[in-house]
């Protein structure tokens, strides 16, 4: 009974987690942890403190307000204190109010505090700086209906030369209606807020037009265009001899063609803002167009995603140093971003070093800068495309904070090489991790940017060198390390067995493999070959990518890809799993995750030569398809024994690998350089 007492009034965060007896506002503090949280009267106790010493009072909430940030990371409470403090400071004095707001705004973008400096701001006619708060809005509704409110009031019709009538062209934000585009340019203005003119760590200010039109889906990329003039603060146009991202001509000025994506009718346009432009007139016309074409009310000039990721990641960092880890890791991974559908090396050993509170700073590979990018969320992952991370480069080698700073670099980016020394003289220490052989990649034509100089420089200049298999880390130790490269293999992820699984079989001999069927790697010949010789057995194949003119025996069944509660509803009634990868140096690099998902799903596996796998239990690796056929009946006839895959497994968990990661990043470097440049 006391036990379940106990369980229950820790479950209470309010009762659980009890702030220092010596901090100011204890009470307030207490009911920010609470809930449901009482926001009302939580400004009341803090108002009535603010009567009596406001000095003091603002102080105590700012203390509040660190302690919650540092030791309620991931909760909400920190948020509480500010929104329930900045509406009390502003019912009692608007202007201190607001500049408490303004300070702490960026790193706690709470919306409800963003509509309370919106109210107070348009009660005192600061209508740009309720147009600053749109920076911080993540909620799209809100963020429309506040720049459709403030926008008129701030930019009322220009007037010409003191006359009452407007003769210039409309605002962006005034479209209502879809208009009809012709040969003859129709203009509207855009007038940029003066926070978007500065330079952002050196960084001209980028700016995207974006849009959407209504067009047949036969439409050209070159059916219209948007043209360009820019203005100074004195409506004066500026003659320019270069503008990034657009071209220019002598019949149409400066202009790009919208590009439209056919089958949603979205447009964006990026550019560089030219120094001293205050007011942009947009110019919208037909070009090679065959059909009508409609411009959609909605369209806007933006700040380019560079802007927003530097916004984003000044609040990431300032949640960094509130966080109680001691490291501060930039995986460099060339792969997609963190997310369920796909996990490989980078995104699992990030997942593993934010489960353990070590916030990452996630480079991904994005194919078009118009694709959608995982917004941040306040939380310890800062995720951002390597067409951004090129021009962030400067400033995450300098970057300053208390963490010990790691930089794993995934895959030999040409990049690398241009920064790798910058990042050691700022203090990074620097790991390559070896997770495939590139250069075998390179001629399979999978990895068309790589270069043999690149990654040798990369081996040479690193810290430290990792590699998935024993054959890529003899490759890479050929390179001359520092030190001798260490093997740290793949791993099994906690999340890809269902709960509850338990392996039944079947009574039809079924053969399984899940993963990428490209034929670059692949052997399709050789499963085709095995399949004819074992015609007993059924040959279930799940995954992406398989060739399209395959011409399969009826029992090689393809199943294309499938979820993994999927694969494992299916993978067991399989009798063995198997890695038909065509030998050579490519496979022989190889520490596929599959063979440790195979295991956790209790199945022996057959591979193709892989010398990393060789000893791993219940696997067998074989030379030809006759071996690989009595490969298959020889671990039909025998289940693995009870509980050795699973006591295997418990000591290959990606936990253990990002041991071993860490572990290097605390040694020293045989040669000594362990603080190049950096004051101890």
């Amino acid at each position: 009974m006391v036990d379940m007492l106990r369980k229950l009034f820790q479950s209470l965060p309010f009762v659980y987690h009890r702030p220092p007896l010596t901090i100011p506002l204890r009470k307030v503090t207490l009911l920010a942890i609470q809930r449901p949280v009482k926001i009302k009267h939580m400004e009341k106790l803090i108002v009535e403190k603010l009567k009596k010493n406001e000095t003091e009072t603002i102080q105590g909430l700012e203390i509040g307000i660190e302690y919650l940030r540092r030791e309620r990371f991931f909760k909400k409470d920190s948020a509480n204190l500010f929104v329930a403090g900045l509406r009390a400071i502003c019912s009692e004095n608007i202007d201190i109010g607001l500049e408490f707001g303004e300070k702490y705004i960026a790193e706690i973008p709470d919306l409800r505090a963003i509509r309370t400096m919106a109210t107070y701001y348009e009660r005192i006619g600061k209508h740009e700086q309720t147009l600053s708060l749109l920076t911080h809005v993540k909620d799209k509704n809100y963020a429309t209906d506040l720049k459709e409110k403030t926008l008129p009031k701030l930019y009322p019709k220009l007037s010409n030369q003191g006359t009452a009538h407007d003769t210039g062209p409309p605002w962006t934000f005034s479209s209502t209606r879809p208009l009809k585009l012709n040969k003859k340019p129709q203009y509207f203005k855009h007038r940029f807020q003066t926070k978007h003119l500065e330079k952002i760590e050196g960084l001209t200010p980028e700016f995207e037009l974006f849009g959407k039109i209504k067009i047949s889906k036969s439409g050209t990329p070159s059916d219209a265009l948007a043209q360009f003039q820019f203005f100074d603060e004195n409506n004066v146009r500026l003659e320019l001899a270069r503008v990034p991202g657009l071209t220019h001509s002598n019949s149409v000025g400066w202009y790009s063609y919208l590009r439209q994506n056919n089958d949603t009718g979205e447009f964006m346009i990026s550019f560089e803002l030219p120094e001293k432009c205050v007011h942009l007139h947009i110019g919208f016309q037909t070009w090679h167009a065959k059909s009508s074409i409609k411009l959609l009310p909605g369209f806007e000039v933006r700040p380019s995603s560079v802007n927003q990721f530097q916004i984003d990641f000044t609040r990431f960092m300032a949640n960094v140093e509130h966080n109680k880890a001691d490291e501060l890791v930039f995986m460099f991974s060339g792969t997609t971003y963190v997310q369920d559908v796909r996990a490989n090396r980078p995104i699992r050993l990030t997942r593993e070093l934010i489960k353990r509170g070590i916030p990452v700073i996630f480079n991904y590979h994005r194919w078009r800068r118009t694709d959608e990018h995982p917004e941040y969320s306040d939380d310890l992952l800062f995720q951002i495309p390597i067409d951004v991370t090129k021009q962030f480069m400067a400033k995450l080698a300098t970057l300053q904070t208390t963490k010990k700073k790691i930089f794993i670099v995934s895959y030999p980016h040409p990049i690398i090489p241009k920064i790798l020394n910058r990042f050691k003289l700022n203090g990074w220490v620097n790991l390559y991790d070896a997770r495939d052989d590139w250069e075998e990649f390179e001629k399979v034509g999978q990895a068309k940017w790589y270069s043999s100089s690149t990654e040798k420089y990369i081996v040479t200049n690193c810290d430290h060198v990792t590699a998935v298999s024993w054959p890529l880390a003899k490759k890479l130790d050929a390179y001359e390390p520092l030190e001798n490269v260490h093997v740290v293999p793949n791993a099994l992820s906690p999340n890809f067995l269902s709960d509850g699984y338990k392996w039944r079989g079947s009574k039809q001999t079924k053969i399984g493999y899940f993963g990428h069927l490209t034929a670059s790697w692949f052997d399709w010949d050789s499963l085709i070959e095995i399949a004819k010789l074992r015609p007993e057995y059924v040959f279930e194949i799940i995954g992406h990518s398989a060739p399209d003119d395959l011409k399969l025996p009826e029992n090689i069944e393809l199943m294309g890809p499938k979820t993994h509660p999927e694969i494992n509803e299916i993978a067991a009634e399989w009798g063995v799993a198997i890695i038909p990868f065509k030998t050579g140096l490519l496979a022989d690099a190889v520490d596929p995750i599959k063979i440790y998902e195979y295991m956790a799903l209790d199945l022996p596996t057959v591979s193709f030569r892989m010398p990393q796998i060789d000893k791993y239990p219940y696997t067998i690796t074989v030379e030809n398809n006759e071996e690989f056929c009595f490969a298959l009946d020889e671990s039909i006839r025998y289940r693995p024994k009870r509980g050795t895959l699973k006591k295997w497994l418990a000591k290959n968990k990606w936990g253990d690998r990002v041991d071993e990661l860490l572990i290097l990043a605390s040694q020293s470097r045989p040669d000594g350089l362990n603080n190049l440049g950096v004051e101890e």
